[in-house]
């Protein structure tokens, strides 16, 4: 009973929408650079066919690259009473509670063992972990 997790999670697509991570964020780049390449390589400068075709790569590399970042990295995060466990890929980190911070710029940024660090989870998951931490930091944990 002292091991269960308080809260469990699996990274959604519509989580990664809206949430990205340094990872995340350099695929979205780097495939559109690449569309970008080949639309000048396709059309000429200044078109309308080639500003359609920005218009429609931007969109197209907005939806699909969280997509393509679920199949590869599957991330999953899991709550216990004295640590977070991260998985990303093949890594899988755990984190004690006491080195997680909030960090007060984003609400999905946290501050683990003193890095900025973003969390891919949702908003019942944060707050959770928000919980847990400020258990942590009152005292109100019963022994």
């Amino acid at each position: 009973m002292e091991n269960q997790p308080i809260i469990e999670e699996k990274t959604s697509y519509g989580v990664l929408l809206y949430r990205k991570n340094r990872a995340l964020r350099l695929l979205e780049y780097a495939l559109f650079l690449l569309g970008f390449a080949f639309l000048l390589w396709q059309f000429e400068f200044r078109s309308v066919s080639m500003i359609a075709g920005i218009i429609l790569l931007g969109i197209a590399v907005m939806l699909l690259a969280p997509a393509v970042y679920l199949a590869f990295a599957h991330p999953r995060y899991t709550l216990y009473k004295d640590k977070l466990v991260i998985q990303l890929g093949q890594k899988e980190e755990s984190i004690p509670i006491t080195e997680v911070e909030k960090d007060f710029d984003l609400r999905y940024f946290f501050l683990i063992k003193k890095k900025r660090t973003p969390l891919l989870v949702s908003d019942r998951f944060i707050d959770e972990l928000n919980v847990r931490l400020e258990v942590i930091k009152r005292g109100w944990e019963s022994k």
